[in-house]
């Protein structure tokens, strides 16, 4: 299977309390063909996908699923398209918006999100956080009828990594394993990462852009110690 898919069975990754077979979570279906998509369903008895994407980014990258697989398919945003600055316009694809605004830098780093705040939006803000709550809840349900469910966003970092650490919460796992689990996204898209900083060398030719980019595709503990302490936080409300 692709490796950049960044899929993982949390059971699997963090032991213990947490069953194997029921949680995965993933980057973006898209990357596979209806056949890939049918194979990978039936080799880890898939049967549920929950989307975390906003309705521009999946209607631009829809997953290839089909009635013929036996999957039912959830979309469940964690956010708006325009908390992240996406219309039918823009679309979602970072290598095509570079393209489109390649020379207007400044319109480039002023879509670029401030990820601190968006992970702390995401466990804190009233419609994210019902959205999130609603996610762990639909995902513990499916666990206790024995459904694998796989849960995603587009890299399977930062919307699944925060659906993870909410998830972990819920079974007591340290905040340490979950940290661990979220690193481990770095095995996976870093040299996707190293291909589109490349990209962004050859459409801009500027430097901070790409420093800009390689930040945003790579995953860092500070993201999720933030999204942690305000996770924590609100749930002591």
């Amino acid at each position: 299977m692709k490796r950049e898919l960044n899929l993982r069975d949390l059971g699997k990754s963090i032991g213990g309390a947490v069953p194997k077979g029921v949680y995965l979570r993933s980057g973006k279906l898209s990357i596979l063909t209806r056949e890939e998509c049918a194979a990978l369903c039936r080799k880890l008895n898939i049967k549920c996908v929950i989307d975390l994407r906003t309705p521009v980014e999946s209607a631009e990258f829809p997953d290839p699923l089909t009635p013929e697989m036996g999957v039912e398919f959830l979309q469940i945003p964690l956010l708006k398209d325009a908390t992240v600055k996406l219309t039918q316009e823009t679309g979602s694809d970072p290598m095509t918006i570079l393209r489109n605004l390649r020379k207007t830098p400044e319109k480039l780093k002023a879509m670029m999100p401030d990820f601190n705040a968006l992970y702390v939006n995401i466990v804190t803000e009233e419609y994210s956080r019902s959205q999130l709550d609603k996610v762990v809840e639909t995902l513990r349900q499916n666990a206790g009828k024995g459904i694998c469910t796989l849960f995603h966003c587009t890299a399977g970092k930062d919307r699944s990594g925060i659906v993870s650490m909410a998830l972990l919460k819920s079974y007591g796992v340290s905040d340490d394993d979950i940290i661990r689990d979220y690193m481990r996204s770095n095995r996976y898209v870093f040299w996707p990462t190293i291909k589109k900083c490349l990209g962004v060398i050859l459409l801009t030719w500027n430097w901070d852009l790409v420093k800009t980019a390689y930040t945003s595709f790579m995953a860092y503990r500070k993201h999720i110690e933030i999204a942690i302490k305000h996770y924590d936080q609100a749930s002591a409300k």
